[in-house]
């Protein structure tokens, strides 16, 4: 079918926080008595890349190393205090690239946008910090309150394809992790990846879920081309 939209995801996607959730991930980590080094938890963390609930891969480590009765909500919680803190320091902007492929594709007469897990709070100061609102109107943005389950559930991207007015099949996702990815083909849509973690084992990953293209920079991407092919 002919491509009519393209559904973003947000974090790691078009706007690159992911340094500012994986120093959190550890931080909540060591807190609790797991120290691991940022390759080790590439490893041991599942979720590591992508989340989300990365606290229950902490919790589950935790348990079969040193059987300790915390919770999985109070390294959620703990998580979420270090990224918070991470994130007061970090420079938030949309990846180089992005707002010419937005352009490009607009010309193109296709429709946009955003399906994320991303919390409406935290969405919201990602959103007016990058300059997507300028970009995009909240109506068409699809976020976590806006659906039951979760990726890779394909709820997010039935919406985005809901709001945008097309078939599911007539929708291209780009995203950054492999559960969003299954997200995306769950909803009958194709998805094309676009880590943030640039190693063979995370494209490996992205592939393996289903993702028919992987790039690596917005500006890399021949719009027309890519539509064209994928149509």
């Amino acid at each position: 079918m002919l491509i009519r939209g393209i559904a973003f995801d947000l974090e790691g996607t078009v706007v690159d926080v992911e340094a500012a959730h994986h120093a959190a991930h550890l931080a909540s980590a060591k807190e609790v008595g797991i120290d691991l080094s940022y390759e080790e938890a590439l490893v041991r963390l599942p979720r590591f890349i992508g989340g989300p609930d990365v606290h229950v891969d902490i919790w589950n480590l935790l348990n079969a190393e040193q059987q300790k009765s915390i919770s999985s909500d109070y390294i959620r919680q703990r998580t979420e205090h270090y990224y918070r803190e991470n994130l007061a320091g970090t420079a938030i902007s949309a990846r180089p690239g992005f707002f010419g492929f937005l352009k490009t594709v607009r010309g193109l007469n296709v429709s946009v946008s955003i399906g994320s897990l991303t919390p409406e709070q935290e969405a919201g100061r990602l959103l007016e910090g990058s300059g997507l609102l300028d970009h995009f109107g909240r109506d068409s943005i699809i976020l976590r309150e806006h659906v039951k389950r979760l990726k890779p559930a394909p709820d997010v991207f039935l919406k985005t394809a809901s709001i945008m007015g097309i078939d599911p099949r007539q929708q291209l996702v780009f995203e950054d992790s492999p559960r969003g990815v299954q997200a995306a083909i769950a909803a009958g849509s194709k998805a094309v990846g676009m880590p943030v973690v640039i190693r063979g084992s995370t494209v490996g990953a992205l592939v393996d879920a289903g993702a028919c293209r992987v790039f690596f920079d917005w500006r890399e991407i021949n719009v027309p081309a890519l539509i064209e092919n994928l149509s």
